[in-house]
Order: structure tokens, then sequence, then C-alpha cells
């Protein structure tokens, strides 16, 4: 049993590697959304100078999973990376990509965004 979600991060044709964590579930998603609507924030003035800067997917995965894993003496075994959905089990909550470039975070199944989805179990 899991709670299972995977995520990618795009920009527009680039596209991250799956993130797919076994327990996070929609929590997971909101996590997700907070980080982007914080780095978003952080960057839209700077002058891009930096992959990071520049919303680089690659590199934004890479700081993301840095960000959620701060607090852990080690990774945790829930998460884990994919090169592509295929390969990765998000089989209770689906995959979600997040745009880069407008912050928006949905479904690719359903087309929902994650407020959509946890209103209708509510």
């Amino acid at each position: 049993m899991g709670d299972r979600v995977s995520i990618s991060f795009r920009n527009g044709n680039e596209q991250s590697v799956v993130l797919c964590s076994h327990w996070g579930g929609q929590q997971f998603i909101k996590i997700v959304e907070s980080y982007v609507e914080k780095l978003i924030e952080e960057v839209k003035n700077k002058k891009n100078l930096e992959p990071l800067d520049r919303l680089e997917p690659e590199t934004v995965m890479v700081d993301f999973i840095r960000e959620i894993t701060k607090s852990f003496k080690r990774v945790d075994s829930g998460l884990y990376l994919g090169k592509g959905r295929e390969e990765v089990d998000d089989s209770d909550n689906g995959h979600f990509v997040v745009d880069l470039q407008t912050g928006e975070v949905k479904n690719v199944d359903t087309g929902e965004t994650i407020e959509q989805q946890v209103g209708k179990y509510e």
C-alpha cells in the first residue's frame, strides 16, 4: 500500500526526469506547488545567469530534491527517479507536470490541478 504520485518539471520543450514519491500523495503535490511559487518569485527579477535562474527543468529537479530532503539524515526510501513516467509507479494519484513558465501543476491523465482533484474528494 502507498499513496504514489510522480512529478516532472517542464519549461518549453525541455522536461526533467520523473521523481516518484511512494507515500507522498496529494500532500507531495502541494509541497511541489509551494516550492515552485517561491522559486518563480525568487528568480523573476534576476538576470538569468545561472541554470536555476533560467528554470532549467533538470536543475530545478535537483534543487527541489535538495529542498525536500535537507532535513533528512539520508534520502527517504519512498523517493526515487525514473527517466520517464513508464519507469515509476504513480498508480494512486498519477503524474503531475509542473510548467515552470506559468507555475501550473497539472495531472497529465485528467488535466486537473491538485485543487480540482482535492475538491472532488472533500
